[in-house]
Order: structure tokens, then C-alpha cells, then sequence
């Protein structure tokens, strides 16, 4: 796609080629007279690269993919990135709904590539409004309008302010397969965090370092919450994801919503039972053979404090059940 001149307004201007800004550029695709454009500043898109583990799959199934519970006659679905890059079959034997976490980014790299109006090497500078329309120029100069704006710039890595004032070697998992060797190397290593990504480190970090002569790392996994939560995946919670109780939820006031989002984490934030039952069974066969597990899982502690001494982390902590400090 080429860019327009700067004088053209489109239906939308998408900041973010990430799902959700693909999933509408491929619904909106087939739509006669729909004018959109997403612009992105990567000139490739990766999906969480840092995480990219070899066994890691998504937590949600295949046809939760860009267009097909909305459009399942898409020609942008998951189904059809698997017939033109071969991999249909392979997929239908495996007999799992829940695809790789690097099959789904090639696949949304695929989609990138593949809509003309995804634009790649965008990176947003600035932001207007004017005469009722949204004015979006990029650090290439160019300039697009929209009568309506859709942001799908995801979330920022977040390192505790504690841990970042202390300085030293800490990451946040975005990163993690740039540094994983690194963290084999050392003698102990902190995981905080309870969602998904965290239990996946803890999980491949302690899957290495029980390989045979490994070695690595004693392992020490902190959450603040009350327990390791599961994500809650069960047939009826699903209904939830439904368009009717969509409809209903943003029928609601403001604050009935706000009240009842701040009770869903367990809907988003867990782990999947499948990294759950995964760690729970290698556990189980380290102490079975006598090697461990060489790792510690304390829940309902918080992260307060941290000094580096350029060696080691001495780590502050408190519980937020019996309300002591410790470290």
C-alpha cells in the first residue's frame, strides 16, 4: 500500500500491528468502501519474541485467531496460514487445538506481510486532532488521518522500581531468550511473577538445570498473590467470551463493570493447567530420583526492597498474610 496524500481521511488509522489492530485490518479487508490503515514502527512483526520457547503454545485455541469466530470464510485465518505454508495435515494429526507460540507468530508475521494496508517501518511521533479528525504522523514524515483512532500498542516490560534503582543483571521475561544461557550460568536466580511467562521460565529454567551434568541455577519463584493461580479456562467461564455477554457487560454502568473486571484476573492472569500440571509432574520425578527440585515457591510474598552489590541481590520482602518483613 502506498500512502496517501496527507489531505486523504480514512475510516480508521490503527497505531500497533499487534492481534487485535491485524484481526480488524483482516476483517475490514473484504468490507467495500472500509478505508483503514495500521502502522507500525517494527519493520517486522514478532509476537513476544523474548518467549518464544520451543514447547510453548498459546493459551487459547486455534480459532481464536485473528478473523475466525468473527469470519470464519476469511482467507486471513489460522486455518488457511497452515494450507499455504504446508503445515494443514501435520496440524490435523497432532489432534491439539492450541498451536505453538512460534507457529502463531510466524502466522501473524504472515498476515503483516500479507494485508496491504499494514505498514511496517511506522513508528508514530505524534498524535492531533483537528476539524473533528485524527492527524497521526510517523518519523518518516508521512501523515495520516482518521475519523476514528484505534490504539494496539501493548503493554511495556516492567521491571520493579526497587529492582531498577538497585541496578545489576535483572530482566524482565520480554527478554529472556536473549539471556537465558546467561541465567543458566549463575548459581541462583529469582523469578517474580505468577502469570504465564513467569511459570514458563521457572519451568525451562528447572527443566535445564535437571538435565543430567547440567548443573544451573537453584531456583526461587515469588508471587504476591495468595496461591499460583490456574487460569480458569472451564467450558461455562468460556461463556464468557461470548458476543451475547459482551452485549450485556457493556450494557452495565461504569462502575458495575469496573467491579466486576477487578474480579476476572483469574480469566487472563493464571497459568494454564497444562504449565501447571507440567511443572507439578517434574517436581514430582526430581524427588523420585533423588535430584531435588533444587527451588523454592513462595506465594503471598511481595518484592519491597532490592540491593545489588555487584555479585548477588540481597532482595527485601514482605508477607502479605502474616505481615512480616523479611529478606
Amino acid at each position: 500500500m502506498t500512502a496517501p496524500s496527507p489531505d486523504h481521511v480514512h475510516d480508521f488509522v490503527a497505531v500497533g500491528a499487534g492481534p487485535f489492530n491485524l484481526g480488524l485490518a483482516a476483517l475490514a479487508e473484504p468490507v467495500e468502501d472500509l478505508d483503514g490503515v495500521v502502522l507500525e514502527a517494527r519493520d517486522e512483526v514478532t509476537w513476544h519474541p523474548g518467549m518464544l520457547l520451543p514447547d510453548s503454545t498459546l493459551q487459547v485455541p486455534f480459532l481464536g485467531d485473528l478473523v475466525s469466530m468473527a469470519d470464519p470464510t476469511n482467507r486471513w485465518s489460522y486455518l488457511n496460514w497452515l494450507k499455504q505454508t504446508g503445515g494443514l495435515y501435520p496440524f490435523y494429526i497432532r489432534e491439539d487445538f492450541h498451536p505453538l507460540r512460534r507457529e502463531y507468530s510466524d502466522y501473524l508475521r504472515w498476515a503483516a506481510d500479507g494485508l496491504d494496508s499494514v505498514l511496517l517501518g511506522r513508528e508514530v511521533m505524534a498524535v492531533d486532532h483537528a476539524d473533528g479528525v485524527h492527524v497521526v504522523t510517523t518519523a518518516t514524515g508521512e501523515v495520516f488521518r482518521g475519523r476514528r483512532l484505534v490504539l494496539g500498542v501493548g503493554t511495556t516490560p516492567r521491571v520493579p522500581d526497587c529492582v531498577r534503582a538497585a541496578g545489576g543483571p535483572a530482566l524482565h521475561s520480554a527478554t529472556y531468550l536473549a539471556r537465558r544461557e546467561e541465567l543458566l550460568a549463575l548459581d541462583s536466580v529469582t523469578v517474580v511473577g505468577s502469570g504465564q511467562s513467569a511459570a514458563e521460565v521457572y519451568l525451562d529454567l528447572l527443566t535445564a538445570a535437571s538435565e543430567p551434568g547440567a548443573g544451573g541455577p537453584e531456583l526461587t519463584w515469588l508471587t504476591r498473590s495468595p496461591r499460583f493461580w490456574a487460569m480458569d479456562d472451564s467450558r461455562l467461564t468460556l461463556e464468557m467470551t461470548s458476543p451475547e455477554y459482551t452485549a450485556y457487560f457493556q450494557g452495565l454502568d461504569a462502575g458495575t463493570r469496573e467491579r466486576l473486571l477487578a474480579d476476572q484476573p483469574v480469566l487472563y492472569k493464571g497459568i494454564s493447567t497444562h504449565t501447571i500440571d507440567a511443572i507439578s509432574a517434574l517436581h514430582y520425578r526430581l524427588r523420585a530420583t533423588g535430584q531435588g527440585p533444587r527451588s523454592t515457591m513462595v506465594a503471598a510474598t511481595a518484592l519491597v526492597g532490592a540491593t545489588w552489590d555487584g555479585s548477588s541481590y540481597e532482595l527485601g520482602l514482605h508477607h502479605t498474610e502474616t505481615d512480616e518483613t523479611f529478606g
